[in-house]
């Protein structure tokens, strides 16, 4: 984590941009730096005792949660991702002896993927500390601060998914480029 300064744009960014609005680029440039910051708080414990990215220890927790063996599929599903992607995860983990691909018992067509003793160890070990990272993350937040985040990020993804559903919209608005100092003679 870096700069701890809210990243900014210029006063002048509306007229750069016409049909813009300052303070929704401030509110979208602060919460993205926001969550990555906190994305490599989150990972940061089990990448440092046992090497597994986010992603992979994603897995591991999806299954711990589930309680039972799923295929790769339903994996895949939960964690909004790719078939190719997951495919490569699992490959990684079980070489790591972190998940055995079996059998479906009664499906041939399909795989179950099962924790092993030593993933669900580190699950076991590692998810208090992912916790324990969100916790010191929001210290600074009050309880009631957290739900009027909580409350407007839910209004931002009603928006979001309202906008996945619309076509890319289109701007007749071009940008208005802010007049640059010329080169200077001495």
């Amino acid at each position: 984590m870096g700069d701890l300064s809210a990243v900014d744009v210029p006063a002048d960014f509306e007229r750069e941009f016409p049909g813009a609005s300052r303070s929704a680029t401030l509110v979208a440039a602060n919460l993205v730096r926001t969550a990555t910051d906190l994305l490599a708080a989150i990972e940061r414990p089990p990448r440092e005792a046992v090497g597994l990215s986010v992603s992979a220890f994603q897995v591991l927790v999806v299954l711990d949660g589930a309680g039972e063996p799923l295929t790769g599929q339903a994996i895949a599903e939960e964690l909004l991702v790719t078939s190719a992607s997951m495919t490569s995860l699992l490959d990684t983990l079980q070489r790591r002896g972190l998940v055995e691909r079996r059998p479906h018992p009664t499906d041939r067509r399909k795989i179950l993927i099962h924790l092993t003793e030593q993933a669900q160890r580190t699950v076991d070990l590692q998810l208090p500390a992912v916790h324990g990272s969100i916790t010191q993350a929001m210290a600074d937040l009050t309880e009631a601060e957290r739900e009027q985040f909580l409350d407007s990020l839910t209004k931002m993804r009603a928006g979001l998914t309202r906008l996945a559903a619309q076509p890319t919209p289109t701007f007749k608005a071009r940008r208005k480029r802010r007049a640059r100092p010329g080169p200077t003679t001495a």
